[in-house]
């Protein structure tokens, strides 16, 4: 009952605040999830709003090349899916943990890289918000900068991926990054941009001309809050 009634208190407030109501249809799929007691590593899933893994299912070829910063069910996802994937992450303790799980499911088209964030004197100064910055507002990152983290997409030519997902730390940074490595036809996707920062400093993606746009907004199974993940297509 609990689990019901916060579904409804999160669904009435996420449908009066996006004016949308398609996260209903989502109820017994989100229910019975959370009842389960898996989690999306062991699903082999994206931690994403269910129509959002529905559709990148959809993009992913056995051709597709693939870059993402923040690993986990994502990971397994897009490897089983496609060519290769190139897979960034911030935290060692999951990295860990993952690279386990890779080993054991002898996963070998995943380039796994663990790139932490470096202590920077001058943090204080710097704004979360800015994507020139490199640092990011979570608690668990104070005094660190995630510049290398970001430029690990940096040695690839431009255009070299069909599919980049930011869904780690600093997310406006690595949208800003990610934009000229996006082939076109190909797809930058970026989880939980409700948080309107995360694409105030690429401007560009509203540009109808250059990219097509698509959201998908609704609960994120194993927990109770609602989000959205857009998907550009670069032209």
């Amino acid at each position: 009952m609990r689990d019901w009634l916060l579904y409804i208190r999160f669904a009435f407030r996420y449908a009066w605040e996006n004016d949308t109501l398609r996260h209903v249809k989502h109820f017994q799929r989100w229910y019975k999830d959370t009842r389960s007691g898996g989690s999306a590593l062991d699903r082999e899933l994206p931690w994403m709003t269910y129509d959002a893994i529905d559709f990148l299912g959809s993009i992913c070829t056995p051709d597709s090349v693939v870059f993402e910063w923040g690993s986990g069910g994502s990971t397994l996802f897009l490897a089983k899916r496609c060519r290769h994937v190139t897979s960034v992450e911030h935290d060692a303790k999951w990295s860990g943990y993952l690279r386990e799980r890779l080993e054991s499911l002898d996963v070998d088209n995943v380039d796994y890289k663990e790139i932490p964030g470096e202590k920077i004197a001058d943090w204080e100064e710097r704004d979360y918000r800015n994507p020139d910055d490199f640092v990011s507002g979570d608690k668990g990152s104070v005094g660190l900068s995630f510049e290398r983290y970001v430029k690990a997409v940096d040695p690839f030519p431009e255009e070299s991926f069909d599919i980049v997902v930011v869904d780690g730390r600093v997310r406006n940074v690595c949208v800003k990054r990610a934009i000229p490595h996006v082939k076109r036809g190909g797809y930058l996707v970026v989880d939980n941009s409700e948080r309107a920062y995360y694409l105030e400093g690429a401007p560009e993606l509203q540009d109808a001309a250059m990219w097509e746009k698509q959201e998908f907004q609704g609960p994120i199974f194993f927990q109770h809050a609602f989000s959205r993940t857009s998907f550009f297509k670069k032209r």
